[in-house]
C-alpha cells in the first residue's frame, strides 16, 4: 500500500462549522495531529472539533467541544491516530470569526 503524508489547514473567518479536511476516494486517512491556534492577541477563542462519517448518514461525531483556548495560545492534539475513510470530513468551529487557525497533519493510505 502507498502511503503519503499531507498538510491540511484553515483560518476560520465566521463561526460556521468548517470543513478543513476531506478523506479521498481510494484512501483510508490517519489523522496524525491537530493544532488548534487562537490568532487573537487580547481574547480566548473557544473550539469545536468533529469528524463526519460518510458511511453512517454523515453523521457527527463531537471529538473537541467548545473547548477555550487563551489569546495567542494554542492546543495541540497529538497522536490522536483518528482512521477516517474516503468521504469522511474532519470539521472545526470557532467562538468568533477570525480568532482561529487550524492546521491537520494526515497519513493518507492508499486502497484500491
Amino acid at each position: 500500500m502507498a502511503t503519503r503524508i499531507v498538510n491540511a489547514g484553515a483560518s476560520l473567518t465566521d463561526t460556521s462549522l468548517t470543513t478543513v479536511y476531506t478523506c479521498p476516494s481510494s484512501y483510508k486517512s490517519i489523522i496524525k495531529e491537530l493544532w488548534l491556534t487562537n490568532i487573537d492577541g487580547t481574547s480566548a477563542v473557544d473550539a469545536t472539533v468533529k469528524w463526519t462519517d460518510n458511511s453512517n448518514s454523515d453523521t457527527a461525531y463531537v471529538l473537541i467541544s467548545t473547548k477555550s483556548i487563551a489569546a495567542d495560545d494554542y492546543l495541540r492534539v497529538d497522536g490522536a491516530n483518528l482512521v477516517i475513510e474516503a468521504g469522511d470530513t474532519l470539521q472545526v468551529q470557532a467562538g468568533a470569526a477570525n480568532d482561529l487557525a487550524v492546521s491537520v497533519f494526515i497519513e493518507e493510505i492508499y486502497t484500491p
